[in-house]
């Protein structure tokens, strides 16, 4: 019993550390917003931004923290292990910073070419490519120290100390907002001042945490003799595995963003809009999937019989939560982005493009939930090589959309190309798990007729919505009167559509509380 209030201790701290850094992650966006809009210098600064974030998923909290923390727990779990804990961290630390100080090296070194390669449509506006380089020369560095933040909060975390590590992205978040407040509108250019704040935000989070590992007896130096340490080629080889599917994600951001590039502005317009989406995505689909998931994992392993019908529930069950999300997303996107990013630089224009860039991507939000359930399914059957190819096949139809779509469309058309390439990874993960498993038809019938049912009432809503929408039309920029007529909206429109699915038969709150109340017990 102890055990478990230790963790459910965690998790609530942990809780509202996550929600203070998507708050402060969303000041960040905002101040960058109101100081630079959505032209030459944002456009600049995100791509040059993304260029070394593309390799932060295999070097700092991605492969690495999942390959090193399970190593490491399990050895300063005993006394006797603890002085090679010490030795394993510090021979990681020399290979990474060995790995990834070439990886900058080169990036610096390469930068021009990498710049192009991401975003060649700057090539058509004088010195935009030359001030992308720029940025991404200086900010390069800031993966080498955020991978060795990823070691340091690898160590506290194997020592159960979770909330210091979890919260240094507050400091990123706060000193990027800082700097474009505070520095960037006092300057003529200020994009040395924007490159050097992602340096101090990235040190800032390897610093913190410095003197807590300390602490716990480790030394933060690197040592080059403990790279022979056989738990540094274990770690190293468990990562491995993880670097497909980080390439084909890195190359689905490389071709939007290579895209968005042709339109002016459009690399900021499409990472306002993907942003909000992202947002919905971790506080919905991430928190409920956080619940469901599990019990939908045990089910499998342990009756592979009703495994089919397990699974079908639980996508009814994530349908009921993103569809109405997807819609308000779709018919109220103007007034969203206009009462999140409006004013100063964003301008009324800026506000429309970028609104209706998210009614594109609106729907996507569906069939992310959908992948999500459908891939945990796969990997609950020690499957990972069948999520990997359905992800190929998402990627080879996004390009092609966003190749055919985004010369009519603009930004939005890298939306759409998103929103059907998603419902295709989904579909294609669905029809081959259903095909090898089998499908139990009374189970499908329910699940059909329940999302069915979702649908209906969401479509309703979405029509209320519309009626509702002259009354937020004029939300264009942040403000505590269109946050509450937009509260007002959003809490009104939840209601009715829970009310309108309950009362047509669904089941899904219920059961939704019945999953909450199960996580709790275990």
């Amino acid at each position: 019993m102890g055990q478990e209030r230790r963790l459910l201790r965690h998790a609530s701290r942990m809780a509202v550390v996550t929600l203070l850094c998507r708050i402060t992650g969303y000041v960040r966006d905002k101040a960058l917003y109101s100081v630079l809009g959505t032209g030459f210098l944002y456009d600049a600064y995100r791509t040059a931004n993304r260029i070394p974030n593309a390799f932060r998923g295999l070097f700092a909290e991605g492969t690495l923290h999942a390959a090193f923390v399970p190593t490491l727990s399990q050895l300063v779990s005993c006394d006797d292990d603890r002085a090679e804990a010490r030795e394993l961290f510090r021979g990681l630390l020399a290979v990474m910073v060995l790995i990834v100080g070439a990886v900058v090296a080169l990036g610096i070194l390469l930068s021009p070419w990498l710049v192009r390669l991401f975003a060649e449509g700057f090539v058509t506006v004088p010195g935009k490519l030359e001030v992308t380089v720029l940025m991404n020369r200086i900010m390069f560095p800031y993966l080498l120290l955020v991978t060795v933040a990823a070691l340091f909060q690898a160590v506290l975390n194997s020592h159960e100390r979770f909330l210091l590590a979890a919260s240094t992205p507050l400091l990123f978040n706060l000193v990027l907002a800082a700097a474009a407040w505070l520095a960037v509108p006092r300057l003529e250019d200020p994009t040395l001042v924007l490159a050097g704040a992602v340096l101090v935000g990235g040190l800032l989070q390897a610093a913190v945490q410095a003197p807590a590992v300390r602490r716990l007896g480790f030394a933060i130096t690197p040592m080059v003799a403990a790279i022979r340490t056989p738990g540094v080629g274990r770690v190293l080889r468990l990562m491995l595995p993880g670097i497909p599917v980080l390439g084909i994600n890195q190359i689905n951001q490389l071709i939007s963003n290579r895209f968005a590039s042709f339109i002016d502005g459009g690399v900021s317009v499409t990472y306002g809009a993907y942003r909000v989406t992202e947002l919905v995505f971790g506080a919905i689909v991430v928190q409920m999937t956080t619940v469901l998931l599990p019990l939908m994992s045990r089910e499998l392993r342990e009756d592979p019989e009703q495994a089919s019908g397990t699974l079908l529930g639980t996508v009814s069950m994530v349908s009921f939560v993103t569809l109405p999300a997807a819609v308000v997303m779709a018919v109220l996107s103007r007034p969203i982005i206009g009462l999140l990013f409006g004013g100063g630089r964003f301008t009324a224009e800026a506000v429309a493009i970028t609104g209706a860039t998210l009614t594109a991507y609106a729907f996507s939000l569906v069939g992310t939930g959908h992948v999500k359930v459908m891939a945990s399914a796969f990997f609950a059957q020690k499957n990972t090589t069948t999520p990997m190819w359905g992800s190929l096949v998402a990627l080879v139809v996004f390009t092609v959309l966003c190749w055919r779509l985004v010369g009519p469309l603009g930004a939005p058309g890298l939306g759409w190309a998103n929103t059907v390439a998603m419902a295709t990874f989904g579909l294609f993960l669905t029809a081959l798990y259903l095909r090898r498993f089998g499908a139990d038809r009374k189970a499908a019938g329910t699940a059909a007729i329940a999302i069915g049912r979702q649908v209906l009432v969401a479509a309703v809503v979405g029509v209320a919505l519309l009626r509702l929408r002259p009354w937020l039309g004029s939300i264009d920029h942040t403000s505590l009167d269109g946050a509450l007529r937009m509260a007002a909206a959003l809490g009104s429109t939840g209601l009715a559509y829970a009310a309108g699915v309950t009362l047509l038969g669904g089941r899904e709150i219920r059961e939704l509380l019945a999953a909450v109340r199960s996580g709790g017990d275990r």
